[in-house]
């Protein structure tokens, strides 16, 4: 529902593996209107074979928000989930394929509050780096009804789009402006969590990007 509020957006596809989702949502939620939307098609399929099925290119934004992708029995053991095929590097890799020169993936992708997802997240973003990603940034939300009360997304970049500036935050909030007075507010988003978002505690910054300031400061003081 987020995404149509954006005037640019011309085509959705929305693949689901499960049509039941879609009735209780239809029924329950105050968005249950957003596969009326022209713009909207609505697959009723395996987001992974979809994936593989689409044309190389063809696609600017994928956002994949799946279930969790492993849990852990009570012998402390990972299980991999249905939805772990969704993280795997050959969906990865389909999903660089199909996405346009500049596009973009944003990826459910768990908790740091949990050290088993930080290690997960971790993983991922290597992957991502490793595919040909030109970036892979990890952002956080509070989601009061989610374990920890925090969870993140994946951003990956698969090109700099040809030398384009990012938006600024001018830019962002004249857009957000846009929305607003077209009736189409927000309730969590706003501006400027468009940057705030992947400010991240010391420790996931370290245990993320293997660096942080505290590396910096420290490589000042050798220099002097």
């Amino acid at each position: 529902m987020q995404v149509l509020k954006h005037p640019s957006v011309e085509r959705v596809d929305h693949v689901d593996l499960d049509e039941f989702v879609i009735e209780v949502c239809r029924e329950h939620f105050p968005w249950g209107s957003a596969w009326e939307d022209p713009r909207v098609t609505l697959h009723v399929a395996d987001g992974a074979e979809f994936v593989r099925g689409a044309a190389g290119g063809s696609y600017d934004v994928v956002v994949q928000d799946s279930s969790d992708p492993f849990t852990w029995d009570s012998d402390g053991n990972r299980v991999d989930l249905p939805s772990n095929v969704l993280y795997s590097r050959p969906h990865m890799e389909e999903i660089l394929r199909v996405l346009s020169p500049g596009g973009a993936l944003n990826l459910q992708a768990e908790t740091f509050q949990i050290p088993s997802d930080l290690e997960g997240i971790v993983e991922w973003r290597a992957q991502a780096m490793d595919l040909g990603y030109a970036d892979a940034r990890y952002g956080s939300l509070i989601i009061s009804s989610y374990p920890t009360g925090q969870i993140g997304f994946l951003l990956c970049t698969k090109s700099l789009g040809g030398g384009e500036s990012p938006p600024s935050l001018s830019d962002i909030e004249e857009r957000y402006t846009g929305m607003v007075r077209r009736g189409q507010r927000t309730a969590y988003y706003q501006p400027k969590l468009q940057f705030s978002s992947f400010d991240l505690p010391l420790w996931v910054e370290e245990a993320m990007y293997g660096t942080s300031i505290i590396s910096q400061i420290e490589g000042e003081g050798d220099e002097l």
